[in-house]
């Protein structure tokens, strides 16, 4: 019973950590303003992580190439305990394979609960700056579609399809995120 809690302490908390890493990447990609309370939150909760590898990897233009390591990197670190815990044999070839596929688990993750805030601001309070924050961050994603799907009765159904795709691809991501299928077939 203390081994369940602890093993979920740490997916909370890796979890936690791989998203702001991911949102680290996605606001410095968009070149989100870092003085935005979402930009602010991600800086401050991976600078223990990222600063130290930017005397590594050096950002370009659009990239923040420390923090995709350091996104990497936890990844990596999550497949190795998950290997652990599920009693899994651990191949060092199919780790990577495992980490993107977990990096792709929490991307999909923090796109379903942007869009899920994002959607319960646009009904409580849109005139919220939080509502302006979240929608920079989400009309990259929900935008495109919102302009190709057309409206009924004034209603967006957008982000219903946003919710929908990223919930089918869960479905098949976490799986391979979490080394099941990739052990079978090796």
């Amino acid at each position: 019973m203390l081994a369940n809690f602890i093993a979920l302490i740490f997916n909370i908390a890796t979890t936690l950590i791989g998203c702001l890493l991911i949102l680290r990447v996605y606001v410095f990609f968009h070149r989100i303003s870092i003085f935005d309370p979402i930009a602010r939150l991600a800086w401050m909760g991976t600078n223990w992580l990222v600063v130290p590898l930017t005397r590594i990897f050096k950002p370009s233009r659009r990239w923040e190439w420390a923090a995709v390591v350091g996104a990497l990197l936890m990844a990596a670190l999550v497949a190795v305990v998950g290997y652990q815990v599920t009693g899994l044999p651990i191949q060092p070839l199919l780790l990577p394979i495992c980490a993107v596929f977990l990096l792709l688990r929490w991307m999909l993750e923090l796109i379903l609960w942007g869009t899920i805030i994002f959607v319960l601001l646009s009904w409580l309070q849109p005139d919220s700056p939080a509502y302006g924050i979240f929608w920079r961050l989400m009309n990259p994603i929900i935008g495109p579609i919102s302009s190709r799907l057309p409206r009924f009765g004034g209603f967006d159904f957008s982000p219903v399809v946003v919710f929908i795709l990223v919930n089918l691809l869960l479905y098949w991501v976490t799986p391979f995120s979490q080394g099941y299928f990739i052990s079978a077939w090796f």
